[in-house]
């Protein structure tokens, strides 16, 4: 093996760069990759949102909104706030006696255009104790709202 003028194995030396360098990758690499997941995952009220479900309507943007409400009172979960000029509702179900666990919802609506066309982003996630967790059961909470809103538009024409 041959030593360097320090005494130290050349191998020795090139292990040290090569992890040197590799750490500094992962930095460099994962910093941006976290920032911008932060900043898309991240809702109005500072929360993170990780998923959503998306879905586009041939109804006017009054009649989803108006069937949106309606087919959360039909699942029996509550509007806690609602701005029809922003287009926002959001709402909870509360899924035990005490209110450490919460499943709390907010929806989006908006006119694609002139045609009757909206969409409809529904994001969900539950609170627990003052965490906000995403679970496999949401999707299928999203997915029943989704559907209880498809039963609600058909009865419009």
């Amino acid at each position: 093996m041959r030593r360097n003028e320090y005494g130290r194995s050349r191998n020795r030396a090139g292990m040290a760069v090569a992890k040197l360098a590799l750490i500094i990758l992962v930095v460099l690499t994962a910093a941006p990759l976290a920032a911008g997941a932060s900043k898309k995952d991240k809702g109005e009220d500072g929360n993170y949102y990780p998923q959503e479900l998306t879905g586009v309507y041939q109804h006017s943007y009054d009649e989803v909104f108006q069937a949106s409400q309606e087919a959360i009172e039909r699942l029996g979960w509550f509007v806690t706030d609602n701005d029809k000029d922003k287009g926002t509702i959001s709402g909870k179900k509360n899924t035990s006696a005490s209110d450490t666990q919460r499943f709390i919802f907010r929806i989006h609506i908006e006119s694609l255009n002139t045609k009757p066309e909206t969409k409809i982003t529904i994001n969900a996630h539950w609170n627990k104790k003052g965490n906000y967790i995403r679970e496999p059961s949401t999707r299928e909470f999203e997915e029943k709202l989704a559907t209880m809103l498809q039963k609600v538009l058909a009865t419009y024409h």
